[in-house]
């Protein structure tokens, strides 16, 4: 037996007979036993589009129009290309509760249409943001948009579908599990690894954010609560960058914030800094000064973490602190 896309059955191999009914839980209200689970590595070219838990499936019995999977997580989780492809749709300008259809049947909001080679099509629903252009070329992971609850939903979540050809859907768990993918689970390609922080946030991750907002010469008082006050100011970095303020914390904006740092910085990125490095098992003194036990503690970190332990704190260091 070959892997068949359209109808969604499994590569017959050995692998696949041993993990067919393996039970896997999927969060939010919905247990499902006898779905695959990926007994290989992904296959170059295909990736997760996001994380979270699954919350509604492919044309369930109570939902036998459901031509998608739901993958709920926090508004503004980062959304991303499947595989690499071409923007054919978008729709955007969409609200909660919005009755109007998008590029698909359906009321999902904003929402990404992708084409892709050999006639597939991806499709991607609910979207709080669109990042991408009709007609735009996207690679493998890119990011196209951010997590909502945009059209008829009840929370935020991604509404996720794969068709071939157009109109003719196939459950995209199958799909992406037949490309050794775990639907909300595997690490998107291109993933950041930066977190979507939004008000009602608390703990170590907001008091880093404050941190920084900080550092950039805006008042916010550092108390770890992503209140309505650290959202303003994460409004106004936003505006006076240029991106989109909705004071939303995800991927772009986290780009945005961090800068290179080493030993012989001072002030509140450092502290920033300490505090992430603290929360991942340091104990610093959050002073703002970058000197030898910070440098220590880095290097610490670095080496954990499988990076070039030089004690310099780049984008890709900062991507896997926070």
């Amino acid at each position: 037996m070959s892997d068949d896309p359209e109808t969604g059955r499994l590569l017959d191999t050995p692998a696949r007979r041993r993990t067919l009914f393996t039970a896997l839980g999927v969060g939010i209200g919905v247990g499902v036993v006898g779905v695959p689970s990926p007994a290989m590595a992904a296959v170059a070219g295909w990736s997760n589009p996001t994380r979270g838990s699954l919350t509604s499936g492919y044309k369930t019995a109570s939902r036998p129009t459901h031509t998608g999977w739901d993958v709920a997580n926090s508004q503004g989780t980062p959304v991303y290309a499947t595989a690499a492809g071409t923007v054919r749709d978008i729709r955007t300008n969409s609200y909660p509760g919005d009755t109007s259809s998008g590029p698909l049947p359906g009321r999902s909001g904003n929402s990404v249409h992708l084409n892709h080679a050999d006639s597939y099509f991806s499709y991607y629903g609910h979207l709080h943001r669109v990042l991408v252009s009709v007609g735009q070329q996207v690679s493998c992971g890119q990011l196209v948009g951010l997590m909502g609850t945009t059209g008829n939903s009840t929370g935020p979540h991604l509404h996720f579908e794969i068709h071939r050809p157009r109109l003719t859907s196939t459950d995209p768990r199958i799909f992406l599990a037949n490309r050794g993918i775990t639907l909300g689970a595997t690490a998107p390609v291109g993933s950041t690894g930066y977190p979507s922080v939004s008000q009602g946030a608390s703990g170590w991750v907001p008091t880093v954010i404050q941190y920084l907002v900080r550092a950039r010469g805006i008042s916010v008082v550092v108390d770890g609560v992503f209140g309505p006050a650290c959202a303003s100011a994460v409004r106004s970095f936003q505006s006076g960058r240029g991106l989109y303020a909705d004071g939303l914390v995800g991927p772009v904006t986290w780009t945005a914030l961090i800068l290179p740092l080493q030993e012989g910085k001072s002030g509140d990125l450092v502290r920033g800094l300490q505090t992430a490095l603290n929360a991942r098992g340091a104990s610093l003194l959050v002073d703002g000064g970058f000197g030898s036990v910070t440098t220590t503690a880095v290097r610490s970190f670095q080496s954990r973490n499988d990076l070039v332990a030089d004690g310099l704190v780049g984008p890709v260091t900062w991507s896997v602190l926070i």
